[in-house]
């Protein structure tokens, strides 16, 4: 845990980049909740309530600002650029020198078989020589997990890209559910999953359904149009679990600095 406080470490500008996506993260929340707050309807009527219809099509017609595509788009580049900050700190003097633009961690959701594959791939790690270093960057590609597109490092790098390419990292309306205090984990944990697309026992979705008609507040959020192969994930959850991710890769190598 030294490099999260060594001002002195090699990783402390990877702390710095951490703490500010975690600033923005935080600020975003912020902001999403006082914007709805401010709204019409900062909670979601029953279906049965008069109301509901018009709340609906409120928040249908309500135009998200694009401030929040901005922040969002920030700290996706902040978890980016700690990825390659960690393939420069161990690549030779060299390649720094020669390779500058070349050089950054390398992030493939099919594995590189053919020799411009290849290439590609080497050519973003050129002047890495520790054994270790190379294994970890291997075994963290996409493509050795069975969903690639879900690995944090596949919807970090496509988001990115996206904002290079000065298109707004894309967010959309949402809503979400509040399940109250003491509510079974399993039954949150299966409600999200749910919303993800993922099977759910017929049994588990019956129990959830009745916390919910019992106990259930709908809210209005924002969500990413597209985070990996799902869409409409809430913005702010997302991007902890994308930060999560890139904070735990980080541990990996710091063992190795």
């Amino acid at each position: 845990m030294a490099w999260r406080d060594d001002e002195n470490h090699p990783f402390a500008g990877i702390a710095k980049k951490l703490e500010r996506a975690d600033q923005n993260i935080l600020n975003l929340n912020n902001e999403i909740l006082a914007f709805f707050k401010e709204s019409k309807y900062p909670v979601i009527p029953d279906v049965k309530d008069q109301s509901w219809q018009d709340a609906v099509n409120y928040h249908r017609n309500l135009q998200i600002p694009k401030r929040f595509s901005v922040l969002a788009g920030e700290v996706v580049h902040h978890l980016r650029s700690c990825l390659d900050h960690i393939v420069w700190h161990f690549s030779s003097n060299t390649a720094k020198s020669l390779h500058e633009n070349a050089l950054e961690f390398p992030v493939f959701p099919s594995k590189p078989l053919t020799k411009d594959e290849l290439r590609r791939y080497n050519r973003k790690i050129r002047g890495i020589t520790k054994s270790n270093v190379l294994t970890i960057i291997e075994q963290l590609q996409p493509y050795q997990r069975a969903d690639p597109l879900e690995d944090p490092l596949c919807i970090i790098h496509d988001m990115d890209r996206f904002d290079k390419h000065r298109e707004l990292v894309i967010v959309t309306r949402s809503v979400q559910i509040e399940f109250p205090a003491g509510t079974r984990i399993d039954l949150v944990e299966s409600a999200i999953a749910y919303t993800q697309g993922k099977m759910v026992p017929r049994e588990v979705l019956a129990a959830i359904g009745s916390q919910i008609k019992t106990h259930h507040q709908v809210t209005p959020d924002v969500a990413f149009a597209q985070c990996g192969k799902w869409k409409t994930q809430a913005v702010v959850p997302s991007l902890m679990k994308l930060m999560n991710a890139v904070d735990d890769i980080v541990e990996l190598f710091a063992a190795e600095v």
